[in-house]
């Protein structure tokens, strides 16, 4: 599903966030994100992710239509809405210059994404 892969999207590794991670605070989150694009890959398929700086976002995977959401940060986590599958809040974690997405309770897999500055949707 498109939503879940936008949601797990950004800077993900293949592996569980582990002791060598170290968990964001929500204000570390925002500034990673805010005004940027995620460029990253979901189950195959290549997307890009922008986080405009008002709390709304566009998703665009290679062939899939665009797709808008919200999106806003807690003290401790990302959270975002999707039309299609709803509200889902998540632990970010960085190893390096990746980050690793954590939603309590489901699976943890990371996918590897690239944040970069401005917006860099490219939407045709």
């Amino acid at each position: 599903m498109r939503i879940a892969g936008a949601i797990f999207v950004l800077f993900l590794t293949v592996t569980s966030a582990s002791a060598m991670t170290e968990r964001l605070s929500g204000s570390e989150i925002r500034d990673w994100l805010s005004g940027n694009t995620v460029i990253g890959a979901w189950a195959g398929t290549p997307y890009r992710q922008y986080f405009r700086t008002n709390g709304t976002t566009a998703y665009k995977a290679d062939g899939v239509a665009l797709d808008e959401g919200r999106w806003w940060v807690t003290e401790t986590e990302y959270c975002s809405w999707w039309q299609g599958s709803g509200e889902a809040c998540y632990e970010v974690h960085r190893d390096g210059d990746e980050l690793i997405w954590r939603r309590k309770g489901a699976f943890k897999r990371g996918y590897t994404a690239e944040v970069v500055i401005g917006d860099k949707l490219q939407v045709r």
